[in-house]
């Protein structure tokens, strides 16, 4: 699972609703019921052609896709990284997809896998323990180095060493994977030491990177995979602890040209601050046959503009031509298709939710009545209509509401402020020096009720979302700051744990629900992404049974309990799954939204010869 720069971390929905404008737009949202909520993984979905995206009543040549020109779509902040084993967010792994190619990857349309790299999906043994993989022969990297099984084995070795602490987050899903072999140049045998009932996926579904670009030395050669799985070995090996300290350098996680991929496009350069740009890649092996990444446009810049006010008028003056995530609010009522004709909007949905966090190691948040007690004081549902302008579903738990996983019964924490006084004076709270916030004694000192929400800059509705937090709380007796961090600040301190409370929301492909990663009391140090410090036996012994099931309703049933788990310890505030709200230039022709995420595609868009911008037609 990935988490989400603009609004939310995790999954998307596709919407039908088209506007020409602004009032009669929300009116068909209104009455149309929203789609189900997003989930961890994606599944079947219609494709949208959204109106007015492929021209209007432009000349009938423009009907017909062209390469060139520039695409421009705006990213609320830098992204982590360019390295996909290494970063975990939206905005670095919507840019990265581009670059690095998958073994298998999710058909679009359909959110099957298909292979990409591999010949065809895997064989698989009766015991779901052996994995053999063909690698295609014609795959070349965009530097023309082919790309064989040396690779495969490369990346896997990259991401299983233990050392690296930002491959974490990745890392959880090959824990039962023991051994991977080249048994010649275009075939891997992977073996697991358990079943994993979404082996295939994740096994198939991991970005294959260069050997001759990041292990120079052949470093990977002196370790095994079994080695990788103990820590003390791992420690022990001075060829793991060399390539683990290249690849914890910052130059894997930036360098353009170090990051070189098999796909239809290569780096081009990162503008810290200003943008990152791809162009196409002239060398793709696959150029012309896949259809799901025909690549038209020359280059893909990705604009940051971490103000999305700005950004709506880049799009609205035309210096934007995409722009996903736009706040609900002016996207209702800012963004006119009849004032701006050359603008089409559109909403579309995936597997996500957006919650407020809360760091359970935190001496003042240990015991959830307290937790319990703050979330009494969340008006969600008012928040949905001021903040998020209708347009999401409420969820209560950590399955995608979409899920035949997610139990319905759940109840959400109502907004009542008097229960949470109440709980909190039975937790010990109480003003004990009369300045209007709750105190207690915690290890023997007297301790205020003073605690502080991380949201990232930039992000309007998250900001919203902390103020309105912080008003309620305070009626209550307790003092909540607000705190706004740059994208990658604040992503260290979710993973270093250096947070009171967070707003944030996680994204995932279309796969049955597995929330190991977020859920486990093991993926709480090094990085991991348990960022509210979790911890429950019997949770980590449901979400261990889970991952070697492979019949969909005991699965279903262990799921659920862990559900109910989570929402008696309250480590989370579930808010929302929501529909996102998209602006785009007419310009661009071909728009299609998927719940593959990110929802979108820019290699798919062409521009007409005649809408030009960056290029002189040929």
């Amino acid at each position: 699972m990935t988490p989400a720069n603009p609004a939310t971390f995790a999954t998307f929905h596709i919407s039908k609703a088209m506007m020409n404008n602004t009032r009669s737009s929300l009116l068909l949202l209104l009455q149309r019921p929203l789609l189900a909520a997003l989930s961890m993984s994606f599944i079947g979905l219609s494709l949208l052609s959204c109106s007015g995206g492929d021209g209007g009543s432009a000349s009938s040549d423009d009907a017909i896709p062209v390469k060139g020109d520039w695409i421009v779509v705006h990213l609320l902040s830098d992204p982590e990284g360019l390295n996909p084993l290494v970063t975990n967010d939206a905005s670095s792994s919507a840019i990265f997809n581009h670059v690095y190619q998958k073994l298998l990857d999710f058909d679009f349309a359909t959110t099957d896998l298909y292979p990409v790299i591999a010949e065809e999906r895997p064989t698989v043994s009766a015991d779901h323990l052996t994995y053999t993989f063909k690698i295609r022969k014609d795959v070349k990297f965009s530097d023309g180095k082919p790309l064989s099984a040396k690779d495969v084995v490369f990346t896997f070795k990259a991401v299983k060493n233990p050392l690296i602490t930002d491959a974490a987050a990745l890392r959880n899903y090959y824990e039962s994977m023991s051994d991977i072999t080249a048994t010649d140049d275009h075939t891997v045998v992977i073996t697991m030491s358990k079943p994993y009932f979404l082996a295939e996926h994740f096994l198939g579904g991991i970005w294959i990177l260069p050997k001759h670009k990041f292990d120079k030395e052949n470093l990977t050669d002196g370790y095994t995979i079994a080695e990788t799985n103990d820590m003390t070995k791992a420690q022990a090996n001075a060829s793991m602890k060399k390539f683990a300290t290249w690849y914890n350098s910052p130059d894997v996680k930036r360098d353009p040209s170090l990051n070189v991929g098999s796909g239809p496009y290569r780096y081009d350069e990162w503008k810290t601050g200003e943008s990152v740009s791809i162009i196409r890649n002239e060398n793709f092996w696959n150029a012309g046959k896949d259809t799901w990444n025909p690549s038209y446009a020359d280059k893909i810049v990705y604009k940051v503009v971490n103000d999305r006010s700005s950004a709506v008028v880049g799009v609205k003056n035309g210096e934007i031509d995409f722009m996903e995530a736009v706040p609900a609010a002016k996207f209702v009522e800012e963004v006119d298709t009849v004032a701006t004709p050359h603008l089409s909007k559109a909403t579309y949905t995936m597997q996500v939710y957006s919650y407020i966090g809360m760091n359970c190691q935190n001496p003042i948040l240990t015991d959830k009545n307290v937790r319990r007690a703050l979330a009494h004081c969340l008006d969600r549902d008012a928040l949905i209509k001021q903040v998020a302008r209708g347009l999401a579903t409420p969820v209560n738990s950590p399955v995608y509401s979409d899920r035949k996983e997610y139990d319905q019964s759940i109840q959400p924490v109502v907004y009542d402020p008097a229960k949470a006084k109440e709980i909190l004076a039975k937790a010990g709270w109480s003003d004990v020096n009369g300045d209007g916030v709750l105190d207690k004694s915690i290890n023997g000192r007297m301790t205020p009720f003073v605690v502080s929400i991380l949201v990232n800059a930039g992000n309007e509705s998250r900001e919203a979302i902390a103020v309105a937090f912080s008003d309620e709380l305070r009626k209550v007796g307790v003092k909540l700051d607000v705190r706004k961090l740059e994208w990658s600040v604040f992503l260290e301190n979710l993973r270093t744990r250096k947070f009171d409370i967070s707003i944030g929301a996680w994204v995932n492909d279309p796969l049955p629900s597995d929330p190991y990663q977020i859920w486990h009391s093991s993926q709480i140090g090094n990085k991991g992404s348990n960022y509210a410090g979790f911890s429950s036996p019997r949770a980590d012994q449901l979400l261990e049974m889970n991952r070697v099931e492979f019949d969909e309703n005991k699965r279903i049933s262990y799921m659920q309990e862990f559900q109910k788990i989570v929402a008696d310890e309250q480590p989370y505030i579930f808010l929302w799954s929501p529909q996102y709200p998209a602006v785009y230039n007419k310009r661009l022709h071909g728009v299609k939204f998927s719940r593959v995420r990110p929802g979108y595609s820019p290699t798919q868009w062409w521009i007409p010869a005649s809408q030009w911008k960056y290029s002189q037609a040929q």
